[in-house]
């Protein structure tokens, strides 16, 4: 056990001076406007350095295990390494509240299920559903995103409404929120294990319609290594708050001071000023 504690210890310390470098915090501790939005090499070498934790050990000793969906530019993995407005929100977030982190990469069915299965475990971010009310706990809203329904340009495809989307054939990743809400409304999905299968059978004339994120194609075609100049939005057609959603059984008290944290960095405008500027350079298609 004093090993454990220790080593706890030493991954708090390891996460504070992380983002202490990466500018995230200062060095007393309290965050400054200039730091909440990271130059991207500052982020890469954060981290970077925060994967090392999870490599050497940390993972075991860490007060808590994050996992990110694919939800550009909320959040996403690319290459090894979480990033995205959420990810530096969470980041703050775990810092207000004393409590240290390792991320892990699972596809995103098997993300789901551990964030509801596994102690102190975490997953972001969750479109917040009836379906899934009480299968977290919620902590949020992190993001806002709108939803939106991508076809191949040169088709010409129209949509006025909801309704006029069902002739077309639909795709959708496994576990995703639009996919899960969609049938919920009489659809059928078209399932994939990842956001680039679904992409490429759209792209490949396969399937109709791709539901994604306002913002999120250029960098999911960029994964799915498509161009994202063959795609054109269609229509809008749902508007959700996304989450941090824990497991039933993660410690109460990380659960409160994380809520707390967040209702701390929405008093004080650094939630506002992250959002901010994190999606200052994404133009809605």
């Amino acid at each position: 056990m004093l090993a454990i504690n220790k080593a706890s210890r030493a991954s708090s310390l390891l996460q504070k001076f992380m983002l202490q470098k990466a500018g995230l915090i200062s060095a007393d501790g309290y965050t400054a406007d200039q730091h909440f939005v990271l130059q991207e090499s500052a982020m890469k070498r954060f981290l970077s350095a925060l994967l090392l934790i999870v490599c050497s050990g940390g993972l075991a000793a860490s007060d808590l295990t994050m996992m990110v969906g694919d939800n550009p530019p909320f959040n996403s993995f690319r290459g090894s390494r979480p990033e995205g407005v959420a990810v530096l929100i969470v980041d703050v977030m775990l810092h207000r509240a004393g409590l240290s982190v390792s991320y892990v990469e699972y596809p995103w069915a098997r993300a789901f299920i551990l964030a509801q299965t596994e102690k102190d475990h975490c997953v972001y971010t969750l479109g917040r559903l009836p379906e899934r009310e009480a299968l977290y706990e919620w902590i949020g809203p992190i993001s806002v995103n709108q939803w939106v329904f991508f076809g191949l340009r040169e088709r010409s495809l129209e949509l006025r409404n909801l309704d006029e989307a069902r002739p077309y054939t639909i795709t959708g990743q496994r576990k995703d929120a639009k996919a899960t809400w969609l049938e919920s409304q009489g659809f059928s999905i078209d399932y994939a294990t990842t956001e680039s299968q679904s992409l490429k059978k759209v792209a490949s004339g396969r399937i109709d319609l791709y539901p994604a994120g306002l913002y999120s194609l250029p960098e999911l075609a960029a994964k799915a290594e498509v161009d994202p100049a063959l795609f054109e939005p269609l229509l809008v057609f749902n508007r959700i708050d996304n989450y941090l959603g824990c497991s039933k059984s993660t410690d109460p008290d990380k659960l409160r001071r994380l809520r707390a944290a967040l209702t701390s960095m929405k008093a004080d405008k650094t939630f506002e000023r992250i959002t901010a500027r994190g999606l200052a350079g994404f133009r809605k298609p």
